[in-house]
């Protein structure tokens, strides 16, 4: 009875090895498959390879499903990214010409005559717009396609804040605003130039939205592996529900529609940012004021 009993258990735990061994091996089989579709997918190198309609694959048949439909969608994604890049090309080298001779014809229309000078204003800044608008693209254009890309390396803060100093002089006398820099030596890893224009694109926005006779300061702080570059200004601030969407592109809050701009001077610098690994925060209360914190990799030190 006993040796009958020994038997049924020895039976029974060999049956339970050979059945876990050979899920096992079909489970690891099966995950085996489903990261090498995944390696695939990530290089952009997808293996349709035909699938078993088992009822045990339908895991993978549904990953493959998901994969194939995902991989289409950036296809199609970067088709229509080429095309729209082809496009803003186009127009930028077809516009060229007419803006500029709009400018030249409106600028001596405001010499020779003393009459209609607000409406002649009223041109010169609205193709001032246009071809802002139009330069922007490009430039965005370019960087997204990777015709201009950022060269990371050591940089001086204090000299990127002396040339957005020497942007902005003309603004603030105009508007009577007081542009505080601080006196820094600390150094970060980024491209000076492609930098210069994303902090001058934040500071630009400060100055606008800022009243006659306001304040912008520009404040650095260095932490263990960035350096935070802080924007502040006393303006007419931002709602916290707008906050996550003044990066879009071509967003214009409805409170600020009767200033000049086209909603693409901070999707710009966010993109500028984070292409040099770096990142950018807001703060803002309606009527307060805003502080945008740029934060860029430090300079490693030799």
């Amino acid at each position: 009875m006993i040796e009958t009993i020994m038997l049924i258990v020895v039976i029974f735990v060999l049956s339970g090895v050979f059945w876990y061994s050979f899920f096992y091996q079909k489970e690891k089989k099966l995950f085996n498959r489903l990261q090498q579709m995944l390696d695939c997918a990530i290089d952009g190198e997808l293996e349709r390879t035909e699938i078993s309609e088992e009822k045990y694959s339908a895991l993978e048949n549904s990953m493959k499903q998901y994969i194939d439909s995902s991989f289409l969608a950036k296809k199609n994604q970067q088709e229509q990214k080429e095309v729209i890049q082809k496009l803003i090309s186009d127009i930028a080298h077809q516009t060229l010409t007419p803006i500029s001779n709009l400018k030249i014809y409106g600028e001596i229309l405001s010499e020779v005559s003393n009459e209609n000078q607000e409406e002649i204003s009223t041109i010169l800044e609205q193709t001032e717009k246009l071809d802002f608008l139009i330069q922007s693209l490009v430039k965005l254009s370019r960087m997204e396609s990777g015709i201009i890309a950022v060269h990371s390396e050591d940089t001086t803060i204090k000299q990127m804040l002396e040339s957005i100093q020497q942007q902005f002089n003309v603004k603030v006398r105009e508007k009577n605003i007081t542009l505080s820099l601080c006196d820094t030596d600390l150094h970060v890893r980024c491209d000076s130039k492609w930098t210069v224009e994303a902090l001058g694109n934040i500071v630009d926005n400060a100055i606008k939205y800022t009243a006659c006779g306001g304040n912008v300061q520009i404040k650095v702080e260095q932490y263990s592996f960035f350096v935070k570059i802080d924007i502040i200004d006393d303006g007419i601030g931002i709602e916290k529900e707008e906050i996550p969407k003044i990066f879009g592109r071509f967003y214009r809050s409805l409170s600020v529609a009767d200033q000049p701009g086209v909603g693409i001077g901070l999707f710009l610098a966010r993109e500028i940012i984070q292409a040099q690994k770096g990142y950018i925060k807001v703060t803002s209360k309606r009527g307060k004021g805003s502080t945008f914190s740029v934060f860029l990799p430090i300079a490693k030190k030799e």
